[in-house]
């Protein structure tokens, strides 16, 4: 406790100062003999209580009184002084003096000191009063500013801060700042703090705030602690005032958020949400429900399901509310539900709806629409079912026609074709197609490379849905009734299609379950063509198989003969030395050599041979008569071209010829021409009767001239490994003519 004494007699001055030395201990004293060194300590010292004489040079007590209101109107102040009267006291108490008394001898100063004391514990009660109602106000107000929630959150934090300096003790030199992470609030004329005091806190949201009080100036000099504890927990509850409000703020705008989140499920979801009471009464229905039944929400909130959609659909629906009310567990249940004379199936989520107590107070349910699910999931039943009457198909053909049955009764493509690739044409050719197809667009053309929409995505091979034909540059005919496709690559072996006269009619589902059904038919296809190899390499093996037998039979059976001849006729030789049996032998084994060749011919010739190409039957036929020994006979030829390997043919005419001038004598005429698709050889020889015609081509056969009967097996086999057919017929002179025609893609052209 400070005390300041003023009087203007030295010596009295000393004799109080000691008196309140022994009365008031813990007091520190301050004296002033003059009213101006008075009012200096006032404002550099904690002054806590003023005693002042009345009579002094230039300015008495009241006045000094008076000037120590203007500034310090709570300041006790105790005149205390020799001069008493009762015009003095009056005048004391009207300025506002807290005690009077006069200086009458030692047992004053005992008043005097329990007036002191008195008067410092009332000043600092009302002192700490103030600073406690002054704490409060500042916390009402500054909590007022953050409860307008409508305000703008910069402009009521710069409130505070600009509100705050006001509440301190000295506020003429107080400054504050409120930094919330990166940004900073200031007082308005903010200068850095001399003297400051800092509080931290974090909001629920981890955001950092920081609130700094402070004075630009030493409001009381010579002083360690410029704060008082009010001020300091003032600080503390204003940042917790800031902190609740954020948090508050940050709660509202995450529930502003989620409320509108939810109302833009409510009216946008296209599920069907809805609540119920107890008694099965519509509380609530979201936007979706409105439009999928044509209600406005005021119509149907009070009403039940009965008094909304049909007999037997509220009865299934009522039944499962029931079930969750009584059970109080939520359910998934499929519902059918009929809209607009439409039945369509969902898929309903149905939960107890609990009040405050936790007790069960209706059903919220949220209904989904499946019915195109269960539609794909029905498609894809179908399918799986489809899969082994595709596989079990044995033919391409036959794989088509239940492709487009598959379609039209599974996808329900009714306007359907496939278009199976045929390499040798390099087109897309229709195969197998459903009646509404031929209905639409009439009989189905046929696509070739670069000229359709259907060639470009079977040579992309990625499945394609066209919205309108008619905004398609590739489009086959402009003219076409149809406006939307579905186009199916089946890999390299064709492709489904399906149409339709109305625009976009087909979307992701249709190509997505299309595709399964392409897959499908795709291993449908693979499968017909593998097994179709197989049995052209078994059928292949099995005529090797048979050639080779026949090549043993025939190396075992013709070459037995000469070669037992040869051997008989060498030992009769060696027994008789008769040289006529050697002339056997001779002729035995030129024998021998005629059917090796022949023999090496047949088995060599018997083989395809892949590598064909172009030919020109007439300079073949040329060169194969400047090879054969055709004695005096003539060869004509026209020209023709067929696709062959030129070694095999040279082989097969070489056989055709001399058999022709084995048969025919040396003066036979030999002809070659073209036929359709193949050529013809014929001579004007004596012919081969019709009832041989049919054994001319077996092992063996011969009319009697000197020939192995081995060459005609050949030419049936040159002409087996080109895929020709040989018809043997009469020339026009009565000789014998063959004729080689192609059966299977073999090409011919006249030159």
């Amino acid at each position: 406790m400070h005390l300041l004494c003023v009087d203007d007699d030295t010596d009295f001055l000393d004799l109080t100062t000691t008196f309140l030395q022994r009365k008031l201990p813990a007091a520190t004293i301050h004296t002033a003999t003059r009213v101006h060194d008075a009012q200096t300590r006032i404002e550099t010292e904690p002054i806590a209580c003023i005693v002042s004489d009345y009579e002094m040079p230039g300015q008495n007590g009241l006045e000094f009184l008076q000037t120590v209101r203007e500034t310090h109107p709570e300041l006790p102040f105790i005149l205390f002084t020799g001069k008493g009267s009762e015009e003095i006291a009056s005048e004391a108490i009207s300025a506002g003096v807290t005690d009077y008394l006069q200086k009458r001898g030692p047992e004053q100063y005992d008043r005097l000191a329990t007036r002191i004391r008195h008067a410092v514990a009332e000043y600092q009660t009302e002192h700490e009063l103030r600073e406690r109602v002054k704490e409060l106000t500042a916390i009402q107000t500054i909590s007022d500013l953050l409860t307008d929630s409508d305000g703008q959150l910069a402009e009521q934090l710069q409130q505070v801060v600009t509100y705050l300096p006001q509440s301190l003790q000295f506020p003429e030199s107080a400054v504050a700042s409120l930094s919330i992470d990166e940004t900073e609030f200031t007082s308005p004329e903010y200068d850095p703090p001399v003297h400051q005091l800092t509080v931290h806190d974090v909001t629920a949201a981890g955001t950092e705030l920081t609130l700094t009080i402070g004075y630009t100036t030493d409001p009381v000099p010579e002083t360690d602690d410029v704060f008082l504890p009010e001020e300091e927990e003032l600080l503390t509850t204003i940042l917790t005032l800031v902190t609740a409000y954020l948090d508050r703020r940050h709660v509202l705008s995450e529930l502003q958020e989620a409320d509108r989140r939810l109302n833009l499920i409510l009216e946008n979801t296209t599920a069907v949400m809805y609540l119920k009471d107890t008694d099965g009464r519509y509380v609530f229905v979201n936007a979706e429900y409105e439009r999928l039944f044509n209600v406005d929400s005021e119509e149907i909130v009070g009403q039940d399901d009965e008094a909304i959609h049909p007999p037997d659909m509220a009865e299934t629906v009522q039944a499962n509310d029931l079930r969750v009310l009584e059970t109080g567990e939520p359910i998934e249940v499929e519902e059918r539900i009929t809209v607009d004379g439409d039945e369509r199936t969902y898929l309903s989520l149905k939960v107890p709806a609990l009040d405050t107590a936790g007790n069960v107070a209706g059903v919220f349910g949220v209904s989904t629409e499946i019915t195109e699910r269960k539609e794909r999931e029905r498609q894809l039943e179908a399918l799986n079912r489809e899969i082994p009457r595709l596989l079990s198909a044995e033919t391409t053909a036959e794989v088509a026609e239940r492709g487009v049955v598959a379609a039209r009764e599974i996808l329900d493509l009714q306007a359907n074709a496939i278009h199976l690739y045929d390499a040798e044409n390099e087109e897309l050719a229709p195969v197998a197609y459903t009646d509404a197809a031929l209905e639409l667009i009439g009989d189905l053309p046929t696509f070739r490379d670069t000229e359709s929409i259907a060639w470009r995505v079977f040579a992309d091979g990625t499945a394609t849905a066209i919205d309108d034909v008619q905004d398609d540059a590739d489009v086959y005919n402009p003219e076409t009734p149809v406006r939307s496709e579905l186009h199916l690559p089946l890999s390299e072996y064709g492709i489904l299609m399906a149409g339709s006269p109305t625009p976009s009619d087909f979307d992701t589902q249709d190509l997505t379950i299309g595709e399964l059904l392409a897959a499908h038919l795709t291993t449908a296809l693979s499968n017909v063509s593998t097994e179709q190899a197989l049995r052209e390499r078994e059928a292949e093996l099995e005529a090797q198989n048979e050639r080779l037998e026949q090549f043993a039979s025939m190396v075992s059976h013709d070459l037995r003969n000469p070669l037992t001849i040869a051997s008989g006729n060498l030992e009769l030789y060696q027994q008789t030395g008769d040289d006529s049996h050697l002339k056997k032998v001779d002729t035995s084994l030129t024998r021998m050599q005629e059917l090796i060749t022949d023999l090496t011919a047949l088995a060599r010739h018997g083989t395809p041979n892949k590598q064909h190409e172009p030919v020109s039957v007439s300079e073949v036929a040329r060169d194969a008569w400047e090879l054969t020994d055709t004695r005096s006979a003539t060869l004509s030829t026209e020209p023709c071209t067929v696709v062959g390997d030129a070694s095999q043919l040279t082989a097969l005419f070489e056989n055709l010829f001399r058999n022709a001038v084995g048969h025919g004598g040396s003066d036979v005429t030999v002809r070659v021409g073209p036929l359709e698709h193949g050529f013809y050889v014929e001579d004007t020889g004596d012919g081969i009767p019709p009832d041989e015609r049919d054994t001319v081509f077996d092992h063996g056969y011969t009319t009697g001239y000197s020939g192995s009967g081995i060459g005609l097996t050949i030419v049936s086999r040159i002409a087996q490994a080109h895929n020709w057919d040989v018809t043997l017929t009469d020339s026009k002179e009565g000789g014998a003519r063959f004729e080689f025609r192609a059966t299977r893609s073999v090409e011919t052209a006249d030159p």
